[in-house]
């Protein structure tokens, strides 16, 4: 017998295949729903803003130090998706099989966990706008929306990547301070 968990993730990725999920919405997704259209948003911004000199900190630093953040996040949730090997809702719900080993785990979504760690950093440690916070919002939903993950993967990943932002964050700001030499 399922968990209630487990049956309301089954029944949401059921609602969403019978409702909303299609080859058009899929393929729309399958194309802006990646961790390069994230980078496609920051390096503008970042370029805007450092022409602006609106940002506390240079982009030298914000890209490596968010960067390496959000790697240690992705290995830690590629550890997690590999020990607890649950098959994802294509698979599950939808019946359907890839043949890339990595695409069949599906708990925690790495979406979402990465791009929650990076905005995190982003907005609270080096001074983006809180919009920025919406786009793991939407990197969550799209996964959900093209049956990628459950419900509880994506939530799963937004609290794992709150986990290493947090962390990232406090470290940062040490890191920082100590570049800076306090200033």
């Amino acid at each position: 017998m399922k968990s209630l968990l487990g049956r309301a993730d089954y029944a949401a990725a059921l609602f969403i295949r019978e409702k909303i999920h299609g080859p058009r919405l899929n393929r729309i997704l399958s194309r802006i729903n990646r961790g390069e259209m994230m980078i496609l948003i920051v390096i503008p911004y970042l370029a805007y803003a450092a022409w602006k000199n609106i940002l506390p900190y240079p982009w030298w630093i914000v890209l490596p130090y968010t960067g390496i953040v959000s790697y240690a996040n992705d290995r830690f949730v590629l550890f997690l998706k590999k020990s607890i090997a649950r098959k994802r809702p294509l698979i599950t719900v939808a019946g359907k099989v890839d043949g890339n080993p990595d695409m069949k785990h599906s708990f925690p979504s790495a979406h979402a966990s990465n791009s929650m760690t990076a905005s995190l950093l982003l907005v609270f440690l080096f001074g983006f706008p809180e919009w920025f916070l919406v786009l793991s919002l939407m990197a969550g939903i799209g996964r959900l929306l093209s049956l990628h993950h459950f419900p509880s993967d994506v939530l799963g990943g937004w609290l794992i990547g709150s986990g290493f932002g947090l962390l990232g964050l406090l470290l940062g700001r040490g890191f920082l301070f100590f570049l800076t030499g306090g200033a």
